[in-house]
């Protein structure tokens, strides 16, 4: 596990934070702009490497508000970044 991932702070605006799964880590919930409530969470599977939101945009196209919000690259960022499996920064709380 990197450095980043393990010093990882959720957003002060996360409304609840929930439990790791086996691929997803670092799971938090956020509130949207019409109330409607998405989980964002690092895909931590071989070959991801980046964060993912449950809402339309980022499932549609792999871009959302959200994530950009937090500070988090999503996947369509990452693939433009080349970022590497792994790698993301720490946001404060």
């Amino acid at each position: 596990m990197s450095a980043a991932l393990a010093t990882f702070v959720p957003p002060r605006h996360a409304v609840s934070v929930l439990p790791d799964s086996d691929r997803y880590k670092h799971r938090f919930e956020v509130a949207g702009s019409t109330g409607r409530i998405y989980r964002i969470s690092y895909d931590s599977a071989p070959g991801a490497g980046y964060w993912t939101c449950s809402c339309p945009g980022n499932i549609g196209h792999g871009d959302c508000k959200h994530l950009q919000a937090c500070g988090l690259p999503g996947r369509k960022q990452a693939k433009m970044l080349g970022s590497r499996p792994g790698a993301m920064r720490r946001i404060g709380g």
